[in-house]
């Protein structure tokens, strides 16, 4: 779990160092640390967006699983056709 952590730890301070440098590279160096507000809601908009990708891509797996299953299920209910109406 103290690993888990760990690595945690390591990604947030990598997307504040991220975060900070593509405000400094947009603005001045700088503007980041003068401006944290700004570092905070660049860190909630790609946390959001992250959010969301993963939502859908999980959400398009899903829906492959599913698709699968109702071609399953119509392939076995076509296979008992013959012993259920002759």
């Amino acid at each position: 779990m103290a690993d888990r952590s760990a690595k945690a730890a390591e990604r947030t301070a990598n997307h504040l160092k991220a975060a900070i440098d593509a405000i400094d590279s947009a603005f001045e160096p700088g503007h980041a640390a003068a401006n944290p507000a700004l570092v905070a809601a660049f860190l909630q908009s790609a946390s959001l967006e992250s959010a969301i990708l993963s939502g859908e891509a999980v959400a398009g797996m899903l829906d492959t699983r599913a698709e699968r299953s109702v071609e399953q299920v119509c392939a076995a209910m076509e296979s008992l056709r013959p012993r259920l109406f002759g």
